[in-house]
């Protein structure tokens, strides 16, 4: 039945060029943006990235590159 599972890596991969929320590890810090490219490590490049701190709207911090050890979890926008 290994068929049937899907990889986390490969969930990542399929979010690319949609929207996602990355939460990082320090002080409850959550990034808003586009996600442009992925790697096998997790490390992410993001575009139109927005900061949220505490749930309130941050700065605006365009392009981003946030290395995969640094990030609690990633979720698709709804």
């Amino acid at each position: 039945m290994v068929n049937g599972i899907v990889l986390p890596i490969k969930k990542v991969f399929s979010l690319v060029d949609s929207k996602i929320t990355v939460e990082i590890k320090d002080d409850m810090r959550k990034l808003q943006g586009r996600l442009v490219a992925v790697d096998e490590y997790l490390n992410i490049h993001m575009d139109d990235t927005i900061e949220y701190v505490n749930d309130q709207r941050g700065r605006s911090l365009g392009t981003v590159v946030i290395r995969g050890n640094n990030i609690l979890s990633i979720s698709p926008n709804i």
